[in-house]
């Protein structure tokens, strides 16, 4: 299917550039910007990488040395240090990625002639050769633990040197290669993270594992790539120098700073567009990277990517580097789409599905620049609490798509639809209460791919949709108090217990009654009209005293007022109690509203009432403030003269039709 997919979207985006064998490139002209738009370390730089590098096209390997300089930044003593070998979970059908992703990540499978490995031949400290001290650890090769043969004592420094080759996949979970596109990420040894309490941390480099993504310390990077004269490069940071070499080759040098990461592309036939982004009165340069044939989108991602720093940096913190760059990956290799790194992501969706209004390319390119925030800045921990990446981050997007493109259509505005980004991701993944993990699960120990997505990316995403509205109607306190949560933790790795401690600070506020049902377990919020009916009003009838004085009251002594006296129950059949609006439709044309606020947890709630016209229907939410909110069959419902059973049937139908209207703004 994957396969098969890949095809459709070759002919559709029209796959052969016919663009012939590479040529040499003029030499790359080296950036003139500093690395970091405003002078000045934001992080600790605890863990500092030098690489040098050489990469075979031909073969798409990598021979290269890479000293690494680390700080023990921790209230502990050190022993040892442990490495992730990511490219090891591409080496055969038994690692962990192969086993956890049942081997198809996204749809993408691995092929038999383009397996990845990383293989590390030296380990030097202080001359020292150690790698016979060093051994894998854990179930496969994706963790290399060395042992120090001097403990590093908190605030020491250990400076280690290794010599390593590294085979690339066929591309596979945004890295690999596939024709003369290569992408490269997640390629050398990395050091892991002593984290934890002061006095209490523990190393955090587990093996590589499909659902988990990753988490670095801070520190500056200076990599020298030597690569064909033929090839374009772009990577994280700024290109300092370009040096020639006889054999057409030449070495770029890349210059990083306060990243957590380094990743490049190299292609013979990627174009540059570029355009400025206006960062607290200062440039941001904003580069896109494509093929001819995609140039069509690659304007359109320019423009997303733009409007993503300043809008990002508005409502969170000004983005801190003086370049962001796009790598826009041909169709065939979509593998490599849709992946951050620190000043560089790759993109995705170009096919011609995709007509201007059809926002889907620009959301991507919105959401991997978004995670220069959540996630590059933040750095929180993406195997133990993905939501806080992704999640978080889809949150973050909404409101920038709707910054954007207006709040109706930031999805799409195309041919008299509209949708909005959150509620089409909504109708999309309807039942997120059956999912069987809580958000706050750690990556690896979800089930399967599609209950990490759904839980991670989507429920995080509409229950803090869900939680802002709750707070302010417009949201607009919550946004303040996420800005002053990125202002205080950037550089920082914060956790999730972070994020809601910020926010019962900066707003006031009690949070456990909602972050505990809606993170920490599993459920969701099932609103339902259980009754709703209406009986005409009149004095009360039946037989009244005792002895001489009883009387019988019937309708002829007692008639209807004209009035009604009406009911209506609400019930929450999910697990997380969100207050919510109730609206009441009179059949005279007028309307009120009821607030249930059922934060101690109470399930339903009835509401009695007199009114001169009786009711004809009961909306929960009418303004769909409550994204988190499942099976919304029995949430719109109206109510006819006799109350047939068919009654249900028809409204339930109605609903469906206004929700479809409403998503497509007909």
């Amino acid at each position: 299917m994957a396969r098969a997919l890949v095809l459709v979207v070759c002919v559709l985006a029209a796959c052969g550039d016919g663009l012939g064998p590479p040529r040499v490139r003029p030499a790359p002209t080296p950036d003139t910007q500093a690395a970091l738009r405003v002078p000045g370390a934001r992080s600790p730089r605890a863990a500092s990488y030098r690489i040098d590098a050489r990469y075979d096209a031909a073969a798409h390997t990598i021979t290269a040395t890479e000293t690494l300089t680390w700080r023990n930044d921790s209230g502990v003593t050190a022993d040892e240090l442990p490495f992730h070998l990511y490219l090891n979970g591409f080496k055969n059908e038994t690692t962990l990625f192969m086993r956890s992703s049942h081997g198809a990540h996204r749809g993408n499978h691995p092929h038999a002639d383009g397996w990845g490995w990383i293989e590390v031949g030296s380990i030097k400290i202080g001359g020292q050769e150690l790698r016979a001290t060093a051994t894998y650890q854990g179930p496969d090769e994706t963790v290399l633990r060395l042992p120090l043969p001097a403990a590093a004592a908190p605030g020491a420094t250990v400076e280690v040197t290794l010599a390593f080759t590294a085979q690339l996949p066929r591309v596979m979970a945004r890295t690999g290669y596939e024709g003369a596109f290569t992408m490269v990420g997640q390629w050398f040894p990395k050091v892991g993270v002593l984290t934890g309490p002061r006095g209490f941390e523990r190393w955090d480099c587990p093996p590589f594992h499909a659902n988990s993504e990753f988490f670095a310390d801070f520190g500056v990077y200076d990599v020298a790539l030597t690569v064909p004269d033929t090839h374009l490069v772009a990577a994280t940071g700024v290109l300092t120098a370009v040096e020639p070499h006889d054999d057409h080759t030449r070495t770029l040098r890349y210059h990083a700073e306060d990243v957590h990461d380094f990743a490049w592309m190299i292609d013979p036939y990627m174009q540059v567009m570029s355009a400025t982004a206006d960062v607290a009165g200062t440039p941001v340069e904003v580069r896109v990277v494509y093929r001819p044939r995609q140039r069509a989108f690659a304007r359109r991602h320019l423009q997303a990517g733009v409007g993503a720093i300043e809008t990002f940096s508005k409502l969170f913190v000004p983005y801190p580097w003086s370049i962001m760059t796009v790598v826009d990956p041909p169709p065939e290799a979509m593998a490599a789409g849709g992946m951050e790194y620190p000043t560089l992501v790759t993109t995705a969706a170009d096919n011609v599905l995709m007509r201007p209004g059809v926002r889907v390319p620009e959301f991507v390119t919105v959401h991997e620049i978004g995670h220069n925030w959540f996630q590059g800045l933040l750095a929180s921990n993406e195997s133990r609490e993905a939501w806080l990446d992704e999640g978080v981050n889809e949150w973050a997007d909404a409101l920038v798509m709707a910054a954007l493109y207006g709040e109706k259509q930031s999805a799409i505005d195309w041919n008299g639809w509209k949708a909005e980004d959150l509620r089409l991701r909504r109708a999309i993944d309807p039942d997120l209460g059956g999912l069987p993990s809580a958000i706050a699960s750690t990556a690896a120990t979800f089930p399967d791919s599609g209950a990490y997505a759904s839980a991670t990316y989507t429920k995080t995403a509409v229950a803090l949709h869900t939680l802002a509205h709750v707070i302010d109607q417009d949201g607009a306190r919550f946004a303040a108090a996420m800005k002053r949560y990125a202002e205080t933790w950037a550089f920082k790795h914060p956790t999730g217990a972070d994020l809601f401690a910020s926010l019962e600070e900066t707003l006031g506020e009690d949070l456990d009654w909602f972050v505990q049902p809606a993170f920490q377990h599993p459920g969701g919020v099932d609103f339902a009209v259980r009754t709703a009916d209406c009986q005409r009003n009149h004095p009360p009838r039946g037989v009244f005293g005792e002895g001489s004085a009883r009387r019988t009251e019937v309708a002829d002594h007692s008639p209807a007022t004209g009035g009604y006296l009406c009911r209506v129950v609400i019930e929450n059949r999910g697990t997380i109690p969100v207050p919510v609006t109730i609206e009441v439709g009179y059949r005279d044309g007028t309307h009120e509203r009821f607030t249930w606020d059922h934060r101690d947890a109470s399930r339903w709630q009835e509401f009695e009432f007199a009114r001169s016209s009786p009711i004809a229907r009961v909306t929960i939410d009418p303004e769909g403030l409550v994204l988190l909110a499942d099976h919304p069959l029995d949430d719109d419902i109206r109510i006819d003269g006799d109350r047939h059973a068919a009654w249900r049937a028809t409204a339930r139908l109605t609903f469906w039709t206004q929700s479809l209207m409403q998503v497509v703004g007909l």
